[in-house]
């Protein structure tokens, strides 16, 4: 009953919703030592406010840039703007379905999308993938009403949600392009394209990626190149050419058959007739046709051209409307919906399976470790490293006569990330000693300010930017349990002269 209450009503998706990101917020807080590493880095570039970062557009740093201070810095805020992103993504897809299936169908369509594994462990990962997810609901349902209603302000949001969703990640130009290509295959959605609309939408959608674009030929870093070392870095053998776009396949398939069986097999059906014409009906089965299986098919296709394998994550915004589509193609238009106990059960067995995989997954790096230090970025808690790293700066700069001089920036790989993440003040993050991935990062700053590296200094570094080291320590930096982690070689490199004659 519960069930059928959540998908029978708009006010049980949004309670739904609520209750899921809670529990994808408290799994991974309590599982975790530690951020995901992708995220440390996006939360560390997020203080900047940046156009773009050599790896992806900007999106991804800007909302959990925002969400990062909402809520005041608390190591959890990440959890929470993953599940608020496919939230908002789950709504848009839920009002799509409206169109032309009764309020339960909708709902089955939200509550069945958490059984895919991407929306359930691979949730509390931010990263560009996850950062699309309103953006891809949003665009998918403003861009099918706006052609369908004639409506130029719909149109032009899809617009807006297209710029979005490619400042998430370039890839997402999969889903316009599948999109448009939905649209036109079907002669009803066809004949109600106004080129007109379509045009202004465009100018939008260009108006809102123009900063990214201008950000991207004049940044230090050259973007493409990176790009190019990727793919050289994904290329794989001959046995690779064939089985990536196998297993692109097989994951897609594979991630969908719990809700294709709840779909097929665990529901009641009680006619109620139909709410629209049957061609619109068809018209959003080969819209949302499109849109699902023509990315991931290029997936599939890029898979087999490089021999690389793909990631999975690459897949998370393909499916978000997924379990729409399986609704539309196996349940009839005109039928409200009620669970089967069976399906029930089923249900809420998945979902727990899915929810204990995660701190499982966590668990087995311990054990498998089998006495040896474990390293591994969700495990190890940057508090500890931080608040080593500002005793060696106080004690350094106190030492120089300078017990006022603030820690603005840390130096180093994805912990230093952290590091900075958490320091009160919360200093830049120098990336690697690399001032073309850290812009931010002058040279006249470094020799005013110092700073405080959680690696090895480069050979040569602190001459050439006027620093010397003042402190130094071999922190032991220990993993989530308070176990082996790592030695971490902390040092204070503060401007030449402030350095006693024997650090």
């Amino acid at each position: 009953m519960g069930l059928d209450w959540l998908i029978r009503s708009f006010p049980g998706i949004l309670v739904f919703l609520a209750i899921y990101t809670v529990c994808w917020t408290i799994i991974p807080y309590f599982s975790n030592a530690g951020l995901p590493v992708d995220t440390i880095e996006e939360v560390a570039w997020s203080r900047e406010w940046l156009l773009g970062i050599y790896r992806h557009p900007p999106m991804m740093i800007w909302l959990v840039g925002i969400f990062w201070r909402a809520m005041g810095g608390w190591i959890g805020s990440p959890y929470v703007a993953s599940g608020v992103a496919l939230s908002v993504g789950l709504i848009f897809i839920y009002l799509l379905l409206r169109i032309s299936r009764p309020l339960s169908q909708a709902g089955l369509a939200v509550l069945t999308t958490p059984l895919v594994y991407f929306f359930g462990p691979q949730l509390p990962q931010w990263n560009a993938n996850i950062a699309q997810l309103p953006f891809v609901g949003l665009f998918l349902y403003a861009a099918y009403r706006g052609v369908m209603t004639r409506s130029l302000g719909w149109t032009l949001l899809a617009g807006a949600a297209a710029g979005g969703g490619l400042l998430g990640k370039y890839s997402f130009g999969l889903i316009i392009l599948f999109a448009a290509a939905g649209l036109l295959a079907d002669p009803l959605a066809r004949s109600r394209v106004k080129v007109l609309h379509i045009f202004l939408a465009f100018l939008v959608a260009v108006a809102v990626f123009l900063p990214h674009v201008w950000w991207f030929f004049t940044a230090p870093v050259n973007t493409v190149d990176y790009l190019r070392m990727s793919a050289e870095r994904a290329e794989g053998t001959t046995l690779g050419h064939l089985i990536s776009p196998i297993l692109v396949v097989l994951g897609a398939v594979g991630v969908l058959i719990p809700t294709t069986l709840i779909a097929v097999r665990g529901l009641e059906k009680s006619a109620v007739g139909e709410r629209v014409e049957t061609r619109v009906d068809r018209s959003l089965k080969v819209y949302l046709g499109f849109v699902v299986i023509g990315p991931i098919a290029i997936s599939a296709f890029i898979g087999a051209l490089g021999g690389g394998l793909i990631k999975d994550q690459w897949l998370i915004a393909y499916l978000l409307a997924a379990p729409a589509l399986i609704v539309l193609l196996v349940v009839p238009a005109g039928v409200e919906v009620s669970w089967r106990k069976s399906a029930a059960i089923f249900y809420v067995v998945a979902l727990a399976i899915l929810a204990f995989a995660y701190p499982a997954e966590r668990e087995l790096h311990y054990l498998r470790a089998n006495g040896k230090p474990v390293l591994w970025a969700p495990l190890m808690p940057a508090e500890a490293m931080a608040k080593a790293g500002q005793a060696l700066w106080r004690e350094a700069v106190t030492r120089a006569g300078k017990p006022d001089m603030p820690l603005t920036i840390v130096a180093g790989g994805p912990a230093g990330a952290g590091v900075a993440n958490v320091t009160p003040g919360r200093p830049a993050w120098f990336e690697h000693f690399n001032q073309g991935f850290s812009p931010w990062i002058t040279d006249a700053l470094l020799r005013k300010q110092g700073l405080l590296s959680t690696e090895e200094v480069p050979s040569g570094f602190a001459e050439a930017h006027g620093l010397c080291v003042a402190a130094q320590e071999n922190f032991d930096w220990r993993n989530g349990r308070g176990g082996q982690g790592r030695f971490a070689p902390l040092t204070v490199l503060l401007p030449k002269g402030m350095c006693p004659s024997n650090p």
